[in-house]
């Protein structure tokens, strides 16, 4: 059954938004990747048609949508976040590399100068914010639905060299890569393969190292 409805409120940073619903009155949720046909981006007022259909928990939603409005509707003016989420991709993509670059010269540096322990809390929350960025990047970048994404091999050593606080935090607050199931068990293994390494640096045999590598700097 076709329904019409008028645009309440939309998030274009996150790629949802509801509609309210003539025949019902219902305020439903509707998706970005629901939109069929055109890439014109909606705002509140917009006057759209489409089915209602079901998340999966099976609450009402709407589906398959479309402008009512026959000029937006044919619009194929690309959205302004393709070109910027491009341009964020490949600046994302660069800065990865010289953070890991970074990172690992600082890790080098603490480990001859045996004061990795004391740098381990600053290097965790400098990989943190660093790997809730790219998350917040590649969210951005699939709701523009950009060919261009990171790949998902970059974000979990992200979270293997400290950032998973970060990962873990962005994937609940931003709603990303946390439904897909084979990502999350890797990301399970990647903090508990984090846990075994920290938890080794900390004990007598790992301090026996540390030693052993400032004496070899000193």
């Amino acid at each position: 059954m076709q329904l019409s409805g008028t645009v309440v409120s939309w998030h274009d940073d996150k790629g949802f938004g509801f509609v309210k619903c003539d025949q019902s009155q219902q305020q439903l949720f509707f998706h970005i990747r629901d939109q069929a046909g055109g890439n014109a981006r909606p705002e509140p007022g917009d006057r759209l048609h489409f089915t209602q259909g079901s998340d999966k928990r099976g609450r009402p939603i709407a589906s398959q949508w479309r402008f009512s409005d026959n000029d937006k509707a044919s619009s194929n003016t690309p959205a302004p976040a393709s070109h910027s989420s491009a341009a964020t991709i490949n600046q994302a993509s660069q800065f990865s590399l010289l953070f890991r670059l970074s990172f690992l010269a600082a890790v080098v540096l603490a480990l001859l100068f045996g004061k990795l322990p004391y740098v381990l809390p600053l290097l965790y929350i400098e990989a943190s914010l660093m790997t809730y960025w790219l998350y917040k990047t590649d969210k951005e970048a699939a709701i523009a639905r950009h060919g261009n994404r990171l790949a998902e091999e970059s974000l979990q050593l992200f979270a293997l060299i400290g950032g998973w606080p970060g990962a873990y935090i962005a994937q609940q607050q931003l709603a990303h890569k946390r439904s897909k199931l084979s990502f999350r068990r890797e990301f399970g293994f990647v903090i508990l393969g984090n846990a075994l390494l920290v938890s080794w640096l900390l004990s007598p045999w790992g301090q026996a190292f540390l030693a052993r590598m400032a004496l070899w700097a000193a």
